[in-house]
Parts: structure tokens; C-alpha cells; sequence
């Protein structure tokens, strides 16, 4: 569903989903449903709606303040943000580039938390010093600040995207110098965490409350599946900073001599077996040349195909898009997805192709190395549509890690 913007500042649009109203109504009538239930002998129920409503929208009013402030400090910290949108207790920032220090990182987990604890404070103080509790003003003042302060330890919590999530991180990159000590450290925090939210809801299911019990059970095993896969896109993550396009098993090129009449071109033709593959690479007494395209066969007669010879249709090898040896692996996904052919050549120091290499192999190479073994059916099929096995999307997992500032 389309969101709708509110504001725009420093050039970012701030929006609100539209499933925030139905949010917002719920949560107005479960304040209602409470006030009328404590509170039934000082408000009627027109005031509890009242109450549950305006704290609703207040409460609303302050996530959406301190997300301005939060993003003033983001800005100043090299963030680049595209746009913000609300999902009533938090938002989602879509962010082109991320902060690339530890400091940086720490100051912008604080903003948050400190925000809402300031603001509990300014609240609860005026609420406290006020004459008369029963006042419809001081009750939704009351729970305003009572709301923000839950906000702020639950921001705190070291789970996930939780400021205290990046907070913890973040400290442990200032301190050991390793952005991916801190993200391990964090992925082992959030599983320990999640173990435990399992087990006392598989207890409470049993023992105390059947729907409490079912909550956290759910919520445990899904940390547990969230940190395993963490844990497998920091494995990805290393791969393809760690690894070299030489790691891989090259595709062998297919070479035809540059003196080769189009009869010849054409009998090498019906032996292939990749029908993807239609490119012949012209060699010259074992010297690289060029490469011809299967397609010139239709530009000339069958009649004339043996006087015709393939060096006459060459084109220059450096037309191809390639990656050295040395190369890491993200550098070749990168290339990869520029080149219009579906494969790239590796070349040697020398700039002398060693081989061709397409998103199959990568992906079966990145898999192999994650303990995945696809079976020989699967790589058939596969093998002719030129795709990342099992839908493994690398080229996002690369563009994510120079946001972060990781290549």
C-alpha cells in the first residue's frame, strides 16, 4: 500500500502508512478499554476515548519529533538517507549510504532512547507536580511520558535493528577495531536472548498462559531462524570479500583457429553443449586474437562457406567485460551484472583470458562453500538459464555491503 508524506525535510520525505490508522484506532480503544476499567467512577466513556485517542496520537506525535532529531544527527554523520516511513512505534529508513565510523554509530543508536527518556522525564514531572490527578490533560500527559519511557528500554533492548542492537555493536567496533566482531558478538547476543524467550514461553504455554506462552514461543524461534540467518549472510558476506575469481572452477573457452573456413565453424556448432553459449574465441597458433558470434553463419551463403574464413568476422577480445584473477569475488558479481553476454572472462596478470565464469558458477561456488551441495539435476536444469542458484540474490548483498561501507 502507498504511503502518505506528511513533511519533507533536508530533502527527505517523511511518510505514514496507511496501516498506522488502523493501529492508531486499536490502540486508542485498548487505552479506552483500560481507563473504563480502572477509571470508570472519574471518566465516562466519551472521556476514555478521549484519553485513548489523544495519548494515542501524542504518543505518535513525539516518535515522529524525535525521528526528526535522529535524523539531524544521521545527516551529520554521513548518513545518506532517501526517505522515512512510520509504522506508528517506530519507522523504516530507507538509507542509500551508512555511517562509516564506530563513534558515528554510537552517537546515532543513542539519539532514540536518550529522546524518549528525556521527554518521559519532562512529562512525568509536570504530571507529578500537578494539582489534580483526575484532569483529563494530566491523565494523558501521565501516559504519554509512561509510554516513551517503555520506548526508550525498549529501544534499549540488544536485539536486531534495536538502537541498543547497534549501540552494542557499535562499541565493540570502537574498541576492537572489527565492525564484524561487534556484528557476531550482537548475532550470539540476539540467539542466547531468543533460546530464552523460547524456553520460558514453552513453559508459560504449559503452565501459566496458553496465548502468552504461544507469543513468545513464536517470537523465540523467530530470533533463533533470524540470528542462523545472520549468521549465514555474514558466511556470504566473507566469501566474496575473502575470495578470488581464480577460486573458481573456469568455464573453458571455446577456441577455433583463426584460418578456420565457415564449413569447419559450423560442424563445431552442432557438437555444443551449452546452448547459451554461442561465442567462439579466435586463437592464432595458441595466440588470443579475437572472438566471432555463431550468428555470422546467417550473413553468408552456404555456398560460400568454404572460402569463408573466421578471422574475417573477428572482433576484438577486449569487447567482453573481464575481471583479473587476483580479483575478489565481489568484484566479479559487480562486473557481472554490467556485462550483457551473461559471463565475464578472467585474464591473467599478462591480460591473457584463463576462462569464462557466469552467475551459476558463482553461486554454486558461494553455496559449496556454505556446506550446500547441489545435486547434478538441479545444476542441468539451472545450467541453461544463467541465474544465482536458489534465487540467491548476490548482487544486493554486494550493493549492501559498500552502503555499509564494508568494501
Amino acid at each position: 500500500m502507498r504511503s502518505w508524506q506528511i513533511f519533507k525535510i533536508w530533502g527527505i520525505p517523511f511518510k505514514i502508512h496507511p496501516y498506522w490508522f488502523a493501529i492508531l484506532f486499536l490502540f486508542s480503544w485498548s487505552i479506552s478499554n483500560q481507563v473504563n476499567l480502572t477509571s470508570s467512577d472519574i471518566y465516562n466513556i466519551k472521556e476514555a476515548w478521549i484519553i485513548g485517542f489523544l495519548t494515542s496520537f501524542f504518543l505518535l506525535s513525539s516518535i515522529i519529533s524525535h525521528e526528526v532529531f535522529h535524523t539531524f544527527v544521521s545527516l551529520n554523520q554521513g548518513v545518506k538517507i532517501k526517505k522515512i516511513t512510520f509504522y506508528f512505534l517506530g519507522s523504516i529508513l530507507q538509507i542509500d549510504k551508512y555511517c562509516q565510523t564506530a563513534l558515528g554509530n554510537i552517537k546515532i543508536a543513542m539519539v532514540r532512547p536518550l529522546l524518549c527518556f528525556s521527554t518521559a522525564f519532562v512529562l512525568l514531572l509536570i504530571s507529578n507536580n500537578s494539582s489534580s490527578q483526575e484532569l483529563i490533560a494530566i491523565n494523558i500527559i501521565s501516559r504519554v511520558g509512561i509510554l516513551n519511557l517503555f520506548l526508550g528500554f525498549l529501544n534499549l533492548i540488544p536485539v536486531g535493528s534495536l538502537d541498543g542492537g547497534n549501540l552494542l555493536k557499535s562499541i565493540i567496533w570502537y574498541f576492537t577495531g572489527s565492525k564484524n566482531k561487534g556484528r557476531n558478538f550482537l548475532n550470539k547476543v540476539n540467539l542466547y536472548l531468543s533460546l530464552l524467550v523460547l524456553i520460558f514461553g514453552v513453559i508459560c504455554l504449559f503452565r501459566i498462559n496458553f496465548y502468552y506462552g504461544f507469543i513468545l514461543s513464536f517470537l523465540g524461534l523467530f530470533g533463533i531462524n533470524s540470528s542462523k540467518s545472520e549468521s549465514q549472510f555474514l558466511k556470504i558476506e566473507n566469501i566474496l570479500k575473502f575470495s578470488k575469481a581464480s577460486d573458481l572452477k573456469l568455464k573453458p573457452m571455446r577456441k577455433i583457429e583463426f584460418d578456420s573456413n565457415f564449413s569447419k565453424f559450423n560442424a563445431l556448432l552442432k557438437n555444443k553443449k551449452d546452448a547459451v553459449d554461442k561465442y567462439f574465441f579466435v586463437t592464432n597458433n595458441g595466440r588470443w586474437t579475437g572472438f566471432v558470434d555463431e550468428n555470422i553463419l546467417k550473413d553468408v551463403s552456404i555456398k560460400k562457406w568454404e572460402r569463408t574464413y573466421v578471422e574475417d568476422f573477428k572482433k576484438g577480445i577486449n569487447s567482453f567485460v573481464s575481471v583479473y584473477s587476483d580479483d575478489k569475488l565481489w568484484k566479479a558479481i559487480e562486473r557481472l551484472e554490467e556485462s550483457s553476454e551473461g559471463f565475464i572472462l578472467v585474464l591473467n596478470a599478462a591480460d591473457i583470458p584463463m576462462g569464462i565464469i557466469d552467475r551459476l558458477q558463482i553461486g554454486y561456488f558461494v553455496l559449496n562453500k556454505l556446506g550446500f551441495n547441489l545435486p547434478s539435476e538441479i545444476l542441468n536444469k539451472l545450467n541453461n538459464k544463467n541465474q544465482y542458484p536458489l534465487g540467491i540474490q548476490l548482487p544486493r548483498i554486494v550493493n549492501s555491503m559498500k552502503q555499509k561501507g564494508d568494501l
